[in-house]
């Protein structure tokens, strides 16, 4: 052995050398998942985002402003995803004019294709579409419609076109105009529930679809005079437009024309071809003899009107005064208490918290010099209506407030409208409906169908009034008619103060009768007519502003703000969303005119569970 070299110590039996600590190892591996998670979110984030950036759109030579009304077009676009994932889109109805305005005067633009099949305009936004579709017309472009399926409502909206085009397969109702509702009193006497509605007054019939089997006589006679409106406006526009006397019009919707044949004779429609060919035709028209059928050679550009609006050329049209603004505050759907406030539909509701926020930041806004408040809406809840009344009474202390009526400003929306210095309806708008019902449904025929008893103790005589399992005495029927007259009295002595009419005149055209804007101007309960534009204009003048900048309240979002707003929503509101699926699911069974009866109905049970006295207008109108 070399004695350098020192011999290792004997290892004990069942000894193990100590390892080293590697306390920190865990720590890294956290470290790093956490890293990795954060890379793959924001990885995801820029992946969403890039999808709905939107390049900047250039507008070419020889373009065609297509307008597609299968579209979803309303007041605002906001909280949807239809506005993130549809074909081409949502549409607010103010871009959907400006850009008809910027396309007159650009001189790229040489005309419209508009395709009509499935729309869903109600009858005052239609009217100013049209108005401004023939503004369009008079910078010497051109027009042509397509129908593929439809009915009166599209084919009046195609009207304006230099031509006509309906599909060779296609298929148009021209057989006359009706309202139809749904009434459940059927349905609920079967299942034992019946419905306490009292009505203030004998026009206010919203609870009629749960108390009734059909309409009553008074909601029948103001529903007649709405309908014959509608179908002399018809009448008038196809004798203005294509040459069929009325009385000729009159006996061929009596017969009912449905082939497409049969609409070409009589000439509601010019010729038959399908949309390619449409095209084609367009593409002929607009290159002239330079046309030799060739698609890849022949360059027409067919631009939808939302990426025309988003084409940065056109800040070249938008020369308004920066420093002088008009605000746009929308009020679109159903009124509701901010405790009722539905998951679905966000953006088409209104809850006094967020309409407040909005006319508040337009009242602070220096630069806006007035405001208009855009009314869409049915109506709904009185206390809401009522807080937002009041918010209005405030904000027109300070600057001018306007009311600009939609296609329906009726009950809770005109109890906002009457709050405005100035209310300008449209002819076709549906207004009024001045008047309160309350509704209460009882289940005790229900129980007692399958058996169920009830048994009570109180400690007051009142303890059980309005129980829904026990059957309504006439005195706690008394009670709720006591809750709700001084309401309605309330409501009658506002419009009263605010049209400068004693109660009593103003009790004689309220009585929850609906009016269209034309009569409800006759009765002076607005102050003037037209549509948006011509509220802009008549504000314009008011503040001496010829060309004000327009600021809308809220602020109209991109697409992934859309995205991340609705995945951000609380659970239980997205559980919520969860559960009313298979509701609609079911719904889509039924024909689309009566989607809104029943999404009506389900918001109108909503706010009642919170709230026993409604301002809502009677139905919802759907003219077919």
């Amino acid at each position: 052995m070399n004695g350098s070299q020192i011999p290792s110590a004997p290892v004990p039996p069942g000894y193990y050398p100590r390892k080293r600590s590697r306390w920190w190892v865990p720590l890294v591996i956290i470290g790093v998942i956490i890293l990795f998670i954060f890379v793959v979110f924001f990885a995801i984030l820029s992946s969403i985002g890039s999808i709905f950036q939107k390049e900047p759109v250039v507008v070419k030579s020889n373009s065609v402003l297509v307008i597609n009304l299968n579209n979803p077009v309303n007041e605002y676009v906001g909280e949807s995803l239809s506005s993130v994932f549809s074909t081409d889109g949502s549409i607010s109805f103010y871009d959907l004019l400006k850009g008809i305005e910027y396309a007159s005067v650009d001189k790229k633009v040489r005309g419209i294709y508009l395709r009509c099949s499935y729309s869903m305009l109600g009858w005052a936004k239609r009217a100013e579409f049209i108005e401004d579709l023939e503004k369009f017309k008079s910078s010497g472009k051109f027009i042509y419609a397509f129908i593929e399926v439809g009915n009166e409502n599209d084919y009046f909206t195609a009207l304006p076109a230099d031509k006509i085009f309906l599909a060779r397969e296609g298929v148009m109702e021209m057989n006359g105009f009706s309202i139809s509702a749904l009434f459940l009193k059927g349905l609920f006497d079967k299942i034992g529930i019946e419905y306490y509605v009292q009505q203030f007054e004998d026009f206010k019939s919203a609870g009629e679809q749960f108390s009734r089997t059909k309409f009553s006589d008074s909601a029948r006679l103001a529903y007649r005079e709405i309908l014959n409106q509608r179908y002399k406006v018809f009448l008038s526009a196809l004798e203005k437009y294509r040459n069929i006397p009325q009385k000729v019009a009159q006996e061929l919707l009596d017969k009912g024309i449905y082939s497409p044949d049969s609409l070409v004779k009589f000439k509601f429609v010019d010729t038959l071809l399908n949309d390619n060919q449409a095209k084609e035709y367009i593409r002929s028209v607009v290159l002239g003899n330079k046309y030799k059928g060739d698609t890849t050679k022949d360059k027409v550009n067919f631009i939808s009107i939302k990426d025309y609006l988003n084409s940065e050329e056109l800040t070249e049209f938008e020369k308004t005064d920066k420093e002088n603004a008009i605000a746009i505050v929308y009020a679109s759907g159903p009124i509701v208490q901010r405790t009722a406030k539905s998951p679905i539909n966000m953006d088409l509701e209104i809850d006094p918290d967020n309409f407040i926020k909005n006319l508040k930041k337009a009242r602070e806004d220096k630069k806006v010099k007035a405001i208009i408040i855009r009314i869409d809406s049915p109506g709904g809840s009185v206390i809401a209506s009522d807080e937002i009344w009041e918010e209005i009474q405030r904000t027109k202390k300070i600057k001018p407030v306007y009311a600009s009526m939609s296609d329906v400003a009726a009950s809770g929306g005109y109890y906002i409208a009457m709050a405005c210095d100035t209310i300008i309806a449209h002819p076709l708008t549906l207004t009024g409906s001045i008047g309160v019902i309350s509704m209460v449904p009882n289940f005790s025929k229900m129980i007692n169908k399958i058996g169920v008893t009830v048994d009570t103790l109180s400690t007051n005589k009142s303890s059980q009034d309005l129980n829904l399992f026990i059957p309504f005495s006439q005195k706690q029927k008394d009670k709720l008619e006591d809750l709700a007259r001084p309401i309605y009295y309330r409501f009658v002595d506002k419009v009263a103060k605010s049209r400068k009419k004693s109660f009593e005149e103003t009790r004689a055209v309220a009585k929850g009768r609906v009016w269209t804007g034309e009569k409800a101007k006759e009765l002076g309960l607005v102050d003037a007519l037209g549509g948006l534009n011509d509220a802009i204009k008549l504000v314009s003048k008011r503040i001496g502003v010829p060309n004000p900048t327009i600021k809308r309240y809220p602020k109209p979002m991109e697409d992934i703000e859309v995205l991340m707003k609705i995945f951000s929503k609380k659970r239980d509101e997205a559980t919520a969303v969860e559960g009313l699926a298979d509701i609609f699911n079911v719904i889509q069974v039924f024909p689309k005119e009566i989607h809104s009866q029943i999404l009506q109905m389900i918001r109108f049970q909503s706010i009642a569970e919170k709230e026993y006295v409604l301002a809502l207008m009677p139905y919802i109108i759907w003219i077919n």
